[in-house]
């Protein structure tokens, strides 16, 4: 990647010369969405956020380290002072040429990164149970809420789909990487039913003190699906 797309002080894009056209495009869509979330959480302050466009597919592997579809993106972490959301160049995808699918997917990409630094909560997602950190089914149920927002069709989807299944998995289950429960879209389907009426329920301020609250590892998650008041550890 040889091009660089200042989009704010805090947001920047970097692509090959061959994507340069579209950057003003991609641009817009990444300051929209960024608004979104950060005013979501009501977050104070800018947070550092770099785009990766990998021209093909094969260069996102290269910078994933693992097998991806054109439509692939992720939150895997920080360099050089900036959170990382690599994807597909939309000259190459067309799932990511599809502004509202990419508007949205981005949106639950930029989410991982605002929960994960408001939360203080490891990157590391098949670690999060052994220490009672922030559940992965919430983490990713609360950037589904806000890419269902985002993508209004979504939620429709999701319901009918939510409406097919007759059993859902202990939530224990769903604590690490939703990927070892066994059925993946399944996992992610419960974590999006559970968070979203747990939202609901509770209002956003509520979870999002509650994430602040996890800095000081001293939250009860495993009441919240229950419905009961979340508490310290030290009343386990």
């Amino acid at each position: 990647m040889t091009k660089e797309y200042s989009v704010a002080p805090h947001l920047r894009i970097s692509c090959a010369a061959r994507d340069a056209s579209i950057l003003p495009s991609v641009g817009e869509v990444f300051l929209q969405q960024y608004a979104y979330v950060k005013d979501w959480f009501g977050f104070r302050g800018d947070m550092a956020i770099d785009l990766w466009m990998a021209p093909e597919v094969v260069d996102l592997e290269y910078m994933t380290c693992m097998p991806c579809d054109d439509g692939y993106m992720c939150a895997p972490g920080m360099r050089n002072g900036a959170h990382i959301i690599p994807f597909v160049s939309p000259l190459t995808s067309l799932k990511n040429a599809d502004t509202v699918r990419f508007s949205a997917v981005l949106a639950h990409e930029i989410t991982h990164h605002f929960v994960r630094d408001i939360s203080q909560a490891t990157i590391f997602s098949m670690k999060r149970k052994e220490s009672l950190d922030l559940p992965l089914w919430l983490e990713e149920g609360l950037c589904e809420v806000i890419q269902s927002e985002v993508n209004p069709s979504l939620q429709a989807k999701w319901d009918e789909e939510i409406a097919k299944v007759a059993t859902w998995y202990p939530l224990e289950d769903l604590w690490n990487d939703l990927s070892t429960c066994g059925d993946e879209g399944k996992g992610y389907l419960q974590a999006y039913r559970e968070t979203k009426a747990i939202v609901e329920r509770r209002g956003k301020v509520e979870i999002i003190g509650l994430l602040y609250l996890n800095r000081t590892h001293y939250v009860k998650w495993s009441d919240l699906p229950q419905g009961e008041r979340v508490s310290a550890k030290a009343s386990m």
